[in-house]
């Protein structure tokens, strides 16, 4: 996700915190990369306290030099980036930077930048009823977002006036705003098979322009029953590329990067650091980990969904579908015991290893898959992305389908508060600073 980037709901606190005094108020985020350049990590902060004024009134606010000082040692002593928080307690609608920030943020860039090079110091000026960011020292705003149970964007400059034609029955359902959000957000997707041919051509009906798809596998003939967009003449084709042609069939405009590519090789990670929510769509346990523990170390909303069919004495026993919102505050796919860790290591392996590994034994057995079953366990999952997103009413983060009973039923699960994945003694929130379960640059799955 692009953009200042709070854990929930860490921003909320912060806004209480500082707007409980009719003065203006002070405070400062220490912030980790992001993995792009145009993303930031909330990793802490403090309110300034009352000794580290040099003045303050209801209108205006300065600190102290030796404040300062002792900030900036901080940030180049632990690689942090800085942003300087202040209150405009008395702002009605979104607050603005005033002139008086404009002409006192430009020094404390120039001293920041020096102090602290490595890393791009923000601004954050927070009102009663919204906030607004930008680089410190400039004009260049960014979005802010409050990522838990739902992805809040707090801020965003670039939310256009929506005009087509095209999207005005869901604009009626959830709003202008909410239909604008959607349309400026990259959404990864990472498994172009049964669930993620439906989910790309789902998020492209809902407006989405910005993708990164990634499937390192090409169009089989057995693939056809439930590949969206497939034809016989796809066989042999990445599935990327038809996921990509899908998407622009149905919005010319679309931005889509394709990338036939494994999730788990070092090397492919990267490219999902900008994307603002995924839907992870694949069958293997290495990439659900991987890209579950990408969601909560970088906060960027992710989704995970499958579906099983079990057949027994030719006869279908079972139909299981399930969908889970991946974020900070909610379960990881740890704490629900959803992966395997023997398969994770055996996935992780490279073609010599698994030669030479005695407990790699026989192949992967093709599982039953129907596209009506598929897309119904997709679309649990689209309507979960638009509760996240907007105003689109709808608590259940952990759902399960039973298609023999015909029921979809919400669930909870409780969290594991040690957990190396979810928590913050473990990979959340951390960033860069922290490493994925990837398989290193130049060992490849065979």
């Amino acid at each position: 996700m692009t953009g200042l980037r709070f854990a929930a709901p860490d921003y909320d606190r912060l806004a209480r915190a500082l707007l409980a005094d009719e003065q203006e108020t002070c405070a400062v985020l220490f912030t980790r990369r992001g993995g792009s350049e145009s993303a930031w990590i909330v990793a802490g902060w403090v309110l300034a306290p009352a000794a580290a004024y040099s003045h303050r009134d209801t209108i205006s606010v300065s600190l102290k030099p030796s404040y300062l000082v002792d900030l900036s040692n901080r940030a180049r002593k632990e690689k942090l980036g800085v942003v300087l928080v202040h209150t405009h307690p008395h702002a009605s609608g979104s607050p603005r930077f005033s002139p008086v920030d404009d002409e006192g943020e430009r020094p404390l860039a120039e001293y920041f930048h020096r102090r602290a090079p490595g890393a791009h110091h923000l601004a954050l000026v927070i009102g009663p009823e919204g906030c607004r960011a930008r680089r410190l020292g400039t004009a260049q705003e960014i979005p802010v977002w409050e990522v838990g149970s739902c992805a809040r964007a707090l801020f965003h400059p670039e939310v256009p006036e929506i005009s087509s034609q095209a999207h005005d029955r869901q604009v009626r359902a959830f709003g202008a705003r909410g239909q604008a959000i959607i349309s400026r957000i990259t959404v990864g997707i990472i498994g172009l098979g049964g669930t993620g041919s439906v989910a790309a051509q789902q998020l492209a009906h809902l407006g989405v322009q910005r993708f990164v798809v990634i499937d390192p596998d090409v169009v089989d003939v057995t693939n056809l029953n439930r590949l969206v967009g497939a034809a016989h003449s796809d066989v042999g084709h990445a599935k990327v590329e038809v996921a990509a042609r899908q998407i622009r069939k149905i919005n010319p405009a679309a931005e889509v990067v394709a990338l036939a590519a494994d999730i788990v090789d070092e090397e492919t990670v990267p490219r999902l650091f900008g994307t603002d929510f995924l839907f992870l769509c694949t069958d293997s346990h290495a990439s659900r980990a991987v890209v579950g523990q990408l969601a909560y170390q970088f906060l960027i909303p992710c989704i995970d969904m499958g579906v099983s069919i079990t057949v027994r004495e030719n006869a279908i026993s079972h139909v299981t579908g399930r969908v889970q919102m991946l974020a900070p505050s909610l379960p990881c796919l740890v704490c629900t015991e959803a992966l395997d860790g023997e398969q994770i290591r055996r996935e992780l392996l490279t073609p010599e290893q698994r030669a030479a590994d005695p407990y790699v034994q026989g192949i992967h057995e093709p599982q039953p898959a129907v596209i009506s079953l598929n897309s119904t366990v997709a679309s649990l999952a689209l309507t979960m992305f638009l509760s996240a997103l907007t105003p689109v009413p709808g608590a259940a983060r952990l759902q399960f389908y039973d298609g023999v009973k015909g029921t979809v039923r919400p669930a909870t699960a409780s969290r594991v508060p040690s957990c190396v994945v979810c928590s913050t003694l473990g990979a959340s929130g951390k960033g860069t600073d922290w490493p994925l379960p990837v398989r290193p640059h130049g060992a490849r799955h065979g």
